[in-house]
């Protein structure tokens, strides 16, 4: 006995019911012209035109050999779910008449390929036979990629934030600040480059989650997270202040000025911080703590009067001198200060 093939076709997007008028399922090979001319009449342009007419050809070719028909199946005009449900049902009534051992798939592009999975889980597709008009192939190929694109994106949370999230606040900066918003957007950009690039993404998550825990758990050392947080707000913008200044004289001087003006608020917001964190802990060190914050601020005075000694050549560099001798006097005390039991 010959073997059973059913040429099937589909059209996911209904346009022979809708345009035509002819609803699915479509079977037998006169039927199929039928619709393939009312549809090629309303709209000469649709694809699903080639996809009915190539199934026909299919059908001549295989059936001095098989046992072969031909059918095609509608969705609806709302791709998505109710097609793929409508397709299903129809493709049951089709089997449950003709009772095909096979199917060969005619399709006219990647979107009615979806279906692939619901009619394997009722018959075995033997091939696949793409049929696309040879100009646009290309054309409608990219345009599925990219919308396959934009439905993963909007569909993955991290995706969506990447691919939509980041151009809307660059839109809306740009919206709000005009011209000038480009150096915020450029600057977003490139400090998001550089935390990728160095993979500094994880200390930032650990840190958020450190704010997280302490503001239910360790409300003292998030005030001063807090506190932190705002002494280095205040320092980047006085150091920014003091740089502008500057810009025109040369890159040392413009960094100096940046340094001379926020270094201090910078080691305070940093040690209030670390301080807090260490006495919300259980084991608090009370030697470390103040041995730390002597190391800093010696740190600091060093780094100080440098700055101040590039901004101003006409200083003594004994004063430099003498600053680095504190510091290394206040870095000796903070050392004693933690070895002493």
């Amino acid at each position: 006995m010959k073997e059973k093939i059913l040429v099937l076709t589909i059209d996911r997007d209904n346009d022979i019911g809708e345009k035509a008028g002819i609803k699915g399922p479509i079977m037998g090979r006169e039927r199929i012209i039928k619709a393939a001319v009312a549809l090629g009449t309303s709209d000469p342009g649709d694809s699903d035109v080639n996809a009915l007419f190539h199934s026909v050809r299919v059908l001549d070719e295989i059936k001095k050999k098989y046992d072969a028909e031909v059918a095609a199946l509608t969705g609806d005009r709302s791709v998505g779910v109710k097609s793929d449900r409508e397709i299903a049902g129809q493709l049951s009534s089709v089997i449950k008449r003709f009772k095909p051992e096979y199917v060969i798939l005619v399709t006219d592009g990647s979107e009615d390929e979806h279906v692939i999975p619901i009619i394997q889980s009722k018959v075995p597709i033997l091939s696949v036979s793409r049929i696309v008009v040879k100009q646009s192939e290309k054309l409608e190929s990219t345009y599925y990629k990219i919308k396959d694109f934009i439905e993963e994106s909007m569909e993955n949370p991290k995706f969506s934030r990447l691919v939509f999230g980041l151009p809307a606040i660059a839109l809306l900066i740009y919206a709000l600040f005009g011209i000038e918003g480009w150096r915020v957007i450029v600057g977003a950009v490139g400090s998001y480059m550089f935390i990728k690039g160095f993979r500094l993404d994880n200390y930032i998550l650990s840190g958020i989650d450190e704010l997280k825990t302490s503001l239910t758990r360790r409300r003292f050392a998030f005030f001063t997270y807090i506190v932190g947080i705002a002494l280095f707000v205040l320092a980047s913008f006085k150091g920014y202040e003091a740089a502008l200044g500057w810009m025109n004289i040369g890159i040392f001087e413009t960094a100096s000025a940046f340094v001379s003006d926020s270094v201090y608020f910078f080691y305070l917001g940093a040690i209030i911080a670390w301080i807090g964190k260490n006495l919300s802990t259980k084991k608090r060190q009370g030697k470390t703590i103040l041995s730390v914050t002597v190391f800093g601020f010696a740190v600091s005075f060093v780094i100080w009067n440098a700055a101040k000694l590039i901004l101003n050549p006409d200083l003594s560099m004994f004063s430099f001198i003498l600053s680095i001798v504190v510091g290394f006097v206040l870095i000796f005390a903070a050392v004693g200060i933690e070895l002493k039991k």
